[in-house]
């Protein structure tokens, strides 16, 4: 019967990912890596409302009591911390046990069984599942030899028994008197879960945290222990839109941002999953807090919108979005790699508008903080000498900046630079001493000032002599480059010759102006909080505030959709 389940769940996984057919929305279930509030990834704690209910995929096994501890099957100090196997001398816990002859039909039968050994023996006995049977084992012992003793023990009392070694294998699962109640092999579906009676929903709590559904546990990475939340979809976008939009913005943001959300949700569905997960709780994928953060207009939007998805040519689109966009939004290709047809770069004066924080911003770093973070993302420098801009996007972000050092010039491309800097924006301009900004004579404003001569912008601006001059409609600046004065030819009365003075003069229709070209503070000045793809949470406040609708909001930020 449970072969047939998992057959038909994975036709029916199978048959969605095909086709993106819209069913409604309770179909739907998502499994997130619960990352946060934890601190550490070998163990954590669970509590329930009432007893812990066990399942087997939705199926339930047993019932455990109200606190629980799970832990990976490896070695552990006397407090249960965990140790690498490098550290397991100093251990008092470990992954050798004796596993008991016999197998057992469910987890009740192998409870009954380990508790008349206990009434018997004195030591520790506990169920034990691998997927297919029950068994009783006994111990968590530290070294071979341990185990060993124990299993003579056993055979003194007429019961035959293996030694079994299974470091980070298992998962043990204690209770709040640090007994081992159940262990089982990992990678099998187990989720626990408790009803609530007052709200009259399950609900798990995580080191304190309550998530609506249920909670498992896989091992990653050889060594790591994660939690995997697994929810329906309406009621994990209940703990996601509250913490990605402000509750009290307008109703239609909310409603814009659910189905944003949901949309984004079921587009990163993996059913084969390596990890055994779909989405993470945090930036990564979208921030989820769980029951605690849900507020009353959020799941108001989330049940106003149920089942509602935005589709480009009846396939279900990668709704990204971020907070604010500066004043226009991004091309995919300019950002990532993938050009995508409904994430094209708008006008965003909605954003501009919405009193976002987020705006304009200003981030400056001493030269050494620079080379330091050049040196932790592998470049070996010593020394920097400038920053240069080489290429904007028709959207006015950052494609290409070129960092000039002693170990030569080190390209970053579309976001890879702001992340290095820890910028919010790849919409951004440098200040500094040592970077300026070229522009052809033509790009010059040549509007009279009265004595006829060209206005010189405020920064540093030299004609362009390494490219051609190029016609332009506007008589605005363009700024064609940027970078470093350093190491560029000036034409002279004597030659041409290399600029390589750390302070130079220069004649504007401001005066001279003294300028080190070798300071060692460079300030970013940029517009906008994130990737600038898609919607703009802030622009859709300020869109819903002036009065349009959810649908009106998602098609102006995603080309060519429609929300069904």
């Amino acid at each position: 019967m449970k072969l047939l389940k998992k057959i038909i769940a994975a036709t029916f996984m199978i048959i969605f990912l095909l086709n993106f057919t819209c069913f409604a929305a309770e179909e739907y279930s998502v499994r997130v890596r619960i990352r946060s509030p934890r601190l550490y990834n070998q163990q954590t704690n669970l509590a329930g409302y009432d007893d812990i209910t066990v399942y087997e995929e939705h199926d339930e096994i047993f019932t455990l009591g109200e606190d629980l501890s799970i832990l990976i099957d490896s070695y552990y100090d006397g407090n249960y911390n965990f140790l690498t196997s490098a550290e397991s001398g100093s251990a008092k816990y470990g992954a050798f046990h004796t596993r008991l002859d016999g197998t057992y039909d469910s987890y009740d039968e192998a409870l009954d069984a380990a508790d008349d050994f206990e009434n018997n023996i004195d030591g520790d006995f506990y169920p034990y599942y691998d997927g297919r049977d029950y068994y009783v084992y006994a111990g968590n012992f530290k070294d071979k030899s341990s185990a060993g003793a124990f299993l003579g023990k056993l055979s003194g009392n007429g019961i035959i028994s293996t030694v079994v070694y299974s470091d980070l294998e298992n998962i043990v699962v204690f209770d709040n008197l640090s007994n081992i109640v159940f262990m089982y092999e990992s990678g099998l579906d187990i989720r626990f879960s408790s009803m609530n009676h007052d709200e009259d929903i399950n609900l798990i709590k995580i080191d304190g945290r309550p998530y609506r559904g249920s909670m498992g546990f896989n091992i990653i990475e050889g060594s790591k222990l994660i939690s995997i939340n697994y929810v329906d979809l309406e009621s994990y976008l209940y703990g996601v839109v509250p913490n990605e939009i402000a509750a009290s913005w307008g109703m239609e943001s909310l409603k814009a941002q659910a189905v944003a959300a949901r949309t984004y949700a079921v587009y990163s569905i993996r059913p084969n999953s390596s990890y055994g997960y779909d989405l993470e709780d945090n930036q990564n994928s979208q921030v989820y807090w769980g029951y605690s953060y849900e507020k009353p207009s959020t799941n108001k939007a989330v049940d106003e919108t149920e089942g509602e998805m935005i589709y480009y040519d009846d396939k279900l689109i990668q709704a990204f979005y971020h907070s604010t966009s500066g004043g226009s939004t991004e091309n995919s290709e300019n950002v990532w790699t993938a050009s995508l047809p409904y994430a094209r770069g708008v006008e965003d004066e909605y954003s501009d508008k919405s009193g976002s924080p987020y705006n304009q911003w200003v981030k400056t770093y001493a030269k050494d903080e620079i080379i330091k973070k050049l040196n932790a993302d592998s470049n070996n420098v010593t020394d920097l000498y400038g920053i240069q801009i080489k290429e904007v996007s028709e959207n006015n972000r950052v494609m290409e900046c070129i960092f000039l050092t002693d170990n030569g010039e080190i390209s970053y491309k579309k976001e890879n630079a702001r992340l290095l800097l820890g910028l919010m924006s790849s919409w951004f301009t440098i200040e500094n001493g040592s970077v300026f900004y070229f522009a052809d004579e033509n790009s010059i404003n040549t509007e009279s000032t009265g004595d006829n001569q060209g206005v010189v912008p405020s920064r540093g601006i030299l004609d362009n002599i390494t490219e051609e001059d190029e016609e332009e409609e506007s008589s605005s600046t363009k700024v064609l480059s940027s970078g470093s004065v350093l190491g560029k030819y000036a034409v002279s009365s004597t030659g041409n010759k290399k600029i390589s003075q750390q302070k130079l003069a220069f004649i504007s229709s401001e005066g001279v102006k003294i300028v080190d070209t070798n300071s060692t503070q460079y300030s970013f000045d940029g517009r906008g909080w994130g990737h600038g793809i898609g919607m703009s949470q802030y622009g859709a406040k300020e869109m819903a505030a002036e009065g349009f609708t959810y649908d009106e909001i998602l098609k102006h930020y995603y080309t060519g959709v429609t929300i069904k």
